[in-house]
């Protein structure tokens, strides 16, 4: 894989930007700043609401059984209507706007991220393939201090058609202007990562970065449980 590689995509939440830590920073401090809407409602049942609903309608959005302003609406207005707290109707869109604005300027990487990139950026090019926000990845990476690194950012806004669908793939290793041979993906979702990347062709790593996937085997895909050991594959 080392000597034909000349590309590398990273996903970036979970992979290389720890969306769940800053994620529960940002919900943090929506809570706090509208904390005259959750007067009667904790911290932690807002925060456990949310996620397993946007969790639900992330799943829904990756189907394309929705899109992406419904996502970034719906999330808030059924969290708020399940913790039957009333608003007002142009409350869900500033919640929302507030929510990504906090969560975009959060800097924690997960563990290896910089020391990582560091050790491959002279020696491959580099690029980000993300389900994200396409304006909300930029400011994450700026903000965390990694966009330097990347010459490529492909999001599924780019291409209409989220991972694991193979358009968002090909539309990537079209921007690449490199055979598929000659790149490499990786990411933390096996069936929204790995498994599709290696249907279009290229070559694939499953970073395990979540506790449910790592007792997890897959017969034929790379995997590490830790950034850092990419130095040892590339």
């Amino acid at each position: 894989m080392k000597d034909q590689v000349k590309m590398i995509y990273f996903d970036l939440d979970h992979t290389l930007w720890d969306f769940e830590s800053n994620s529960q920073e940002a919900l943090k401090l929506v809570y706090q700043k509208y904390n005259h809407v959750f007067r009667e409602t904790s911290l932690d049942k807002f925060v456990e609401s949310y996620k397993k609903i946007n969790k639900k309608l992330w799943e829904m959005y990756r189907k394309k059984e929705i899109g992406q302003q419904e996502l970034k609406l719906l999330r808030f207005e059924i969290t708020l209507n399940a913790l039957k707290i009333k608003h007002r109707e142009d409350f869900i869109e500033e919640m929302n706007n507030t929510y990504l604005n906090i969560l975009s300027k959060q800097k924690l990487l997960v563990d290896g991220a910089m020391e990582t990139l560091e050790y491959l950026k002279d020696k491959y090019e580099l690029g980000i393939l993300t389900n994200g926000f396409r304006e909300t990845q930029i400011v994450k990476m700026k903000s965390s201090g990694i966009s330097d690194y990347f010459s490529i950012l492909v999001s599924s806004e780019d291409v209409g058609f989220p991972k694991p669908d193979e358009k968002i793939f090909n539309y990537a290793i079209l921007m690449s202007k490199k055979s598929k041979d000659e790149i490499v993906y990786i990411g933390d979702d096996l069936e929204n990562d790995i498994l599709p990347a290696i249907k279009c062709g290229i070559g694939a790593i499953w970073f395990k970065n979540h506790e449910e996937s790592l007792g997890t085997q897959e017969k034929d895909v790379l995997s590490i449980s830790k950034l850092i050991e990419l130095k040892n594959i590339f």
